[in-house]
Parts: C-alpha cells; sequence; structure tokens
C-alpha cells in the first residue's frame, strides 16, 4: 500500500489584473487599439458607398430617405424639426457647415477638415436653417 504525505500549500494574494473583468479588460482593449478604429471607418465608409449604389434611384425618389441614412450614418438624431449630429473628438475649428442646391434640392453640407464630407438634403417644407454646437453635439433646426 502506498504512503500519502501531506503537500503544504501556500496561499498568495491574487494580483489586480485577475480581480478585473474580462468584459473591463476586453472594452480597455478596444479602446487603446487605434489601429481597429481605422478598419472600423474604413469598412463603415465602404459600407455606406455600397448601399448607396442600388439605392441612388430611391434617393432620387425620396430624398428624405437619404437625409434620413447619412444622420444614421453619423450616429445623429432625426428631429421633426431638425437634426442632431455628435462631433466629440473633432476639432470644432475645422467644422464647416454650407448650404447649395443640388439635384433641385436644398441641401446640407458638412465638412470636417480635408477628408469628411457630407450632403443631406433638406425638407422642402424646411425655413432657414440654424446651426449652433453645443456640448459636442452639431443641432440644426430648420
Amino acid at each position: 500500500m502506498a504512503e500519502w504525505q501531506e503537500l503544504e500549500v501556500s496561499y498568495e494574494q491574487q494580483s489586480e489584473s485577475l480581480s478585473i473583468r474580462p468584459e473591463t479588460l476586453h472594452a480597455e482593449f478596444a479602446i487603446q487599439a487605434d489601429h481597429l478604429h481605422e478598419a472600423r471607418d474604413r469598412h463603415t465608409m465602404l459600407l455606406v458607398t455600397a448601399g448607396e449604389l442600388p439605392e441612388a434611384n430611391l434617393a432620387e425618389i425620396h430624398p428624405m430617405r437619404r437625409l434620413a441614412w447619412m444622420v444614421d450614418e453619423l450616429n445623429g438624431l432625426l428631429h421633426p424639426d431638425g437634426l442632431t449630429i455628435p462631433l466629440h473628438g473633432a476639432d470644432l475649428d475645422m467644422v464647416e457647415l454650407s448650404i447649395g442646391e443640388m439635384n433641385g434640392l436644398r441641401s446640407l453640407k458638412l465638412r470636417i477638415g480635408s477628408d469628411f464630407e457630407r450632403i443631406m438634403p433638406l425638407p422642402e417644407d424646411s425655413t432657414e436653417p440654424k446651426a449652433t454646437i453645443n456640448d459636442g453635439k452639431l443641432e440644426l433646426r430648420y
């Protein structure tokens, strides 16, 4: 018969990194991984551009649908009398807004720096737009 000898077990304090929840570590990694943001942005841009091609006819027939797509793409909110678009992280000195006409519709052009530009049609019954930037959010009322 085999003899068993008791083995002493020492207890050590857990390190801090083991006490952090995996969800927190994953979120921290996602925030610090700059290359992932660029890949996601380019992927989103590709999907939006690809979605514009087959739906171009629908956008011509129902232009307010295009406005809803653009506001949704920018994580904004569409209101009955305007829209709100978050600009957190954007250099507000580089934000340019202009009103013009495109395809016979009054349109708003939002440009941030030289790399980002979106053109959104405004409703036909809209009044003269008024834009304010409040707490990092662009608020446009028409």
